[in-house]
Formats: structure tokens, C-alpha cells, sequence
């Protein structure tokens, strides 16, 4: 009974501070002082974050080498310096206070990320699937954001204070009792980080929508990305089902993007789309025919049939053979001639 009582009171414990708001007013309200403001608050809204930002920077670094020892990038100059750059203007828009290293990576996946620190990867796919520069700037904002709210660190250290908070009921009851309290522990500690998943896309969402407002793009860039999710989702359904687990539904998105607007003050004109983007796009999708051109070329060349040798007595291929080798003729059999008695070679 003790053991349930403290399973309980661990589950409530973790169910309470995931509903706690961790700002009465709206969050990130004060647009006009971006970049001067700190955006990566307070672990349950009380504690600071475990990590420094030093060791985020170091994380992120390890991390990022990691990931490019078996990842594929997108080597060509053209391509490179212009999302760099695309990125790296929003980030002088941001609340960044960390440099960003800024690549893009061979995959089809309409996606992005960061990891902690500033490195930052944009796949092939989500710039051949963006109809404008702001739809892609869009997209790098949103990331841009995870990073300046120290998302990932935060969630490490929200794991740290919880596992902190359960050291003194482990030493209260018996074997049971804190074999619940262990057991309800786990339990809270995979719905928090769930939970402050969830909210980091709501906040990297508002964020980047801030950002890109700050940069000078139409901020319903983030709407009309939002919308060809949807779509896909309805073209495809299930395929994003683990998806949904840590982050909000793309109707529930779209609805808080363009409520953050009603707070953005209008400017007199936006960045939606550039000649230099369509050239770079032009430019992407023209290598990615030509590579996979090549590797359906290599792939045919790899399925050519080969002829194959017989043996002598016919029973198929010479175990020695490859069937990659040119064939070489047999030697001409003789022909069969009559022989007459008296012949030498003749038998009696």
C-alpha cells in the first residue's frame, strides 16, 4: 500500500509540473527588443539550466562531428554560401548567443535541424520543396529558435532535477515502497520530457515566427509551409503518427502562427521570394537529377547479364568463373575422319 501511495504522489508530482505555466502573460511578448532579451527561461520556471553554454557549445560540437562522419553534405559553393547566408541573416535577427555553423544536407527529407550550440543542417529536400526564400527562411527560423531557447539542454536538465527531487523518498519505506517510487519516477520523468517536447515546438513556432517578421519576410511564410504538412498528412496518413508524439498537431500550429501575428506590427513591405533563390533551387535540383541519373546508370550496369562458360561435360558455369572475364573460345574439337585398314592409327 505504501508503494502505491508513492507512485501516486510521484505521478501527480510530475503531472502538476508539467501543467504549471512558466509565465502568466504571453511568453516572448517584447519583439522590439530581440536580441537583447534572454529566451531560454528557467527549468519548471524556478531552477537554471545544468549546462552552461559553454559545455552546449562543446556538446553540440561532438555531437555535429559525430553526425558528419556518416552523413552525406551538399558539397557545391553556389548552394552552401547562399543558405549560409539566408541562415545566418536570420540569426543576426534572433536572439542568438552563440555562433552558427550552418550546412545543408544530401537528403530527400523535407526537413531541418540543430543540435545544441549552434549546429545547424538543412536537408536537399526542404529547399526543393520550398516555393519562396521566406517559406525556407521560415523552416531555418523555426530551428534557429530550438537553439536559442537551449530546447535540448533544458530537457537534460529538467531529467537532472527530477531524479534530484526522488533521492530523499528513496531513503523512506521499504523495498517495495521505493521500488514504486523508482518505478513512478521513470514514468514522470518520460511524460515531462514529452511534455516540455511538445512546448518547445509551441515556443520554437512563436520564436520563429517572430524572427522571421524581424528579418524582414512575410511571417505567413510559417502558415503556408504548415499548410503543405497538412496536406501531406492527408495524402499519406499514418506515416507521421510518431510524429504527433512530441509535436503539436499542424491544425493546432497554424492557428497559434497566426494568432503571433496579430501581435507582429506591420511593416511596409516583406521578403517573400527571391530571383537568387530560384537560381539556387534551379541550380540543386539540376545536380540531384544528374546524381541520381549516375546512379541509375551504375545501377543498370550492375544488372547487365553476362555470358557465361560451360564446361566440358555441359554442367554449366566453371565454378572458377566469375562471368565478369571476356569468354574465350574452346579449342576447335577434331572432327572425326574414316579410317582404313591397314592405316596405322587403325585397330584391327
Amino acid at each position: 500500500m505504501k508503494g502505491l501511495s508513492a507512485k501516486l504522489l510521484i505521478m501527480a508530482l510530475a503531472t502538476t509540473l508539467a501543467a504549471l505555466p512558466v509565465y502568466a502573460d504571453r511568453k516572448h511578448g517584447d519583439v522590439e527588443n530581440i536580441g537583447n532579451r534572454s529566451v531560454s527561461g528557467r527549468v519548471f520556471g524556478i531552477f537554471p539550466n545544468f549546462v552552461s553554454l559553454e559545455k552546449e557549445v562543446e556538446l553540440g560540437a561532438q555531437i555535429a562531428s559525430e553526425f558528419e562522419q556518416t552523413a552525406k553534405l551538399v558539397e557545391d559553393p553556389v548552394v552552401t554560401e547562399y543558405v549560409d547566408r539566408v541562415g545566418q541573416n536570420i540569426v543576426k535577427h534572433s536572439d542568438a548567443k552563440v555562433p552558427f555553423h550552418i550546412k545543408v544536407v544530401d537528403s530527400d527529407e523535407v526537413n531541418a535541424f540543430a543540435f545544441p550550440g549552434g549546429y545547424f543542417y538543412v536537408n536537399k529536400g526542404l529547399i526543393l520543396a520550398a516555393d519562396n526564400e521566406a517559406e525556407l527562411a521560415g523552416v531555418m527560423a523555426h530551428e534557429i529558435s530550438h537553439v536559442t531557447a537551449r530546447h535540448a539542454t533544458m530537457r537534460m536538465s529538467k531529467a537532472q532535477y527530477l531524479q534530484i527531487a526522488a533521492i530523499p523518498a528513496l531513503f523512506v519505506g521499504g523495498y517495495l515502497a521505493q521500488m514504486g517510487i523508482q518505478n513512478a519516477l521513470g514514468l514522470g520523468i518520460n511524460l515531462e520530457l514529452m511534455g516540455i517536447t511538445r512546448e518547445s515546438e509551441r515556443e520554437a513556432d512563436q520564436l520563429g515566427i517572430q524572427y522571421l517578421w524581424n528579418t524582414g519576410y512575410d511571417p505567413n511564410a510559417f502558415v503556408s509551409f504548415f499548410e503543405k504538412l497538412q496536406e501531406q498528412e492527408k495524402s499519406k496518413p499514418g506515416r507521421l503518427a510518431g510524429w504527433f508524439r512530441t509535436h503539436p498537431s499542424t491544425d493546432d500550429r497554424i492557428v497559434a502562427s497566426m494568432n503571433e501575428q496579430r501581435y507582429l506590427s506591420e511593416k511596409e513591405y516583406y521578403i517573400v521570394n527571391t530571383s537568387e533563390f530560384e537560381s539556387v533551387k534551379a541550380r540543386l535540383q539540376s545536380i540531384d537529377n544528374a546524381q541520381k541519373s549516375e546512379d541509375a546508370d551504375l545501377a543498370k550496369q550492375q544488372k547487365r547479364p553476362t555470358l557465361k562458360r560451360r564446361t566440358e561435360g555441359g554442367g554449366g558455369q566453371d565454378p572458377g568463373d566469375t562471368g565478369d572475364v571476356d569468354v574465350e573460345e574452346d579449342e576447335p574439337k577434331k572432327r572425326p575422319t574414316l579410317k582404313r585398314p591397314g592405316d596405322p592409327d587403325s585397330e584391327p
